[in-house]
């Protein structure tokens, strides 16, 4: 699953958001708590998809992307 993320603000690190053309109208939303030690995930589209919390950025990443690729499988 290809996703294209970009700064959910321009002047916030670690805080990014991911869509992918190949699921129009879904979008994910990844951040560092505050305090630094989790990193928060969201997908949605018009309401709440998926969500969780990891030890990583990568992680976080990782589990938007295999949820991208579970609800483009559902259709």
């Amino acid at each position: 699953m290809d996703l294209k993320w970009r700064a959910t603000w321009p002047d916030k690190a670690n805080d990014g958001i991911a869509t992918c053309d190949k699921v129009p109208g879904l979008q994910a939303r990844v951040y560092l708590e505050a305090g630094g030690k989790r990193w928060y995930w969201f997908v949605n589209d018009t309401h709440a998809r998926a969500q969780g919390i990891e030890d990583t950025k990568e992680a976080a990443k990782e589990a938007v992307r295999r949820e991208f690729k579970r609800i483009a499988r559902e259709g």
